[in-house]
């Protein structure tokens, strides 16, 4: 799950921190780098499956296998610069790996938050079920860099 490169949540992301090297435009260009790596991957066929959500980041969440590693998005810093937590599923003594995963999945399962698809370059919006509700062009966003739904500063 990304950062949607031309959300409101980016451009406010990437103002808020104090970096004159760090702009809407950097941003974007590093989500879209991120998403050309995934989209390389999954032309290898490798299983990969992308969410792009709109909102401001909160956290920094990764999972692999039993451990979570969570940043927190502090306003005004880069991530990068703030702590990193890991957490171990541990489930005989408790612990924040199973919140931390059930939150991932809150907003993985979130029909708000549309999957990219590789194939067609297309935000997928489904409701709870699965079921497709509708398709929302996501134009030349990986190859070019640029889209239609380009947000300008005002």
């Amino acid at each position: 799950m990304l950062l949607d490169p031309l959300s409101e949540g980016a451009t406010i992301r990437a103002r808020s921190i104090p970096d004159p090297e760090i702009t809407p435009e950097v941003l974007r260009a590093q989500i879209i780098q991120s998403i050309a790596f995934l989209k390389g991957l999954w032309a290898t066929k490798k299983e990969v499956r992308l969410k792009l959500y709109p909102d401001l980041p909160l956290l920094k969440l990764s999972i692999v296998g039993d451990y979570a590693f969570l940043r927190h998005y502090h306003m005004g810093l880069n991530v990068c610069l703030m702590p990193e937590y890991a957490f171990r599923n541990e489930p005989k003594t408790g612990g924040l790996y199973i919140p931390l995963f059930r939150y991932f999945l809150s907003r993985w399962q979130d029909p708000n938050i549309p999957e990219y698809d590789f194939d067609t370059d297309e935000l997928v919006y489904r409701n709870r079920g699965g079921t497709e509700l509708r398709r929302e062009n996501f134009p030349d966003l990986v190859l070019t860099g640029h889209s239609s739904r380009d947000i300008h500063a005002n």
